[in-house]
């Protein structure tokens, strides 16, 4: 009756949030490309490797921003998949997307773009601080900082794109099978 308008809300203003996430996603890993960029043209220029640890940071931050963002956009899309989808009377866009997915031939929806280049431009920071080391200022510690902090982004940040593509998104709904109900609070009985 009045829960189909509400229904559609929800399920408008969670389509809305999923893209919201995407796009945050999107933007933050172009945003942190592009300064990672930027900072190690700088560091090249200026052949200072204490500069290249700030593209390591800054290169993992934004693969992480871009990660968080798509987990969280992943669960709002199997929420809507588990709890407005499964009946087949409205909007079936992510059922369908999923489908689409598990047709043979169909592209591989792992997010290995922004895996490969930060770690791509880490291990170009890590080269090229070894490189600088001799003719910048504490430059063999920096050298050291920069293959630390690289080498420690490159082994957590594929342990993390492993475990985010063996992640099912619906299946952590599905286990919430019982539908929300009215908790009443308790009362006291006097002794």
């Amino acid at each position: 009756m009045g829960t189909e308008d509400l229904r559609g809300q929800e399920y408008a203003a969670l389509m809305e949030r999923a893209r919201d996430l995407e796009r945050t996603a999107q933007w933050t890993w172009t945003g942190a490309a592009i300064a990672s960029a930027i900072l190690l043209s700088n560091a090249i220029g200026t052949r200072s490797a204490g500069q290249l640890l700030a593209v390591v940071v800054c290169a993992a931050f934004g693969y992480y921003a871009n990660l968080y963002a798509r987990r969280r956009a992943r669960l709002v899309e199997g929420y809507v998949r588990e709890f407005h989808e499964t009946d087949r009377s409205g909007a079936q866009w992510h059922t369908r997307l999923e489908q689409l997915g598990r047709l043979p031939g169909a592209p591989d929806t792992t997010d290995w773009t922004p895996l490969a280049l930060s770690n791509l431009v880490s291990l170009g920071a890590i080269v090229l601080a070894w490189v600088f080391a001799e003719a910048s200022s504490r430059g063999e510690l920096m050298g050291t900082f920069t293959t630390m902090a690289g080498i420690a982004f490159a082994v957590h940040s594929i342990y993390e794109s492993m475990r985010n593509a063996s992640l099912a998104e619906a299946t952590s709904w599905q286990k919430l099978s019982t539908p929300l109900r009215e908790v009443r609070p308790i009362e006291r009985k006097a002794a």
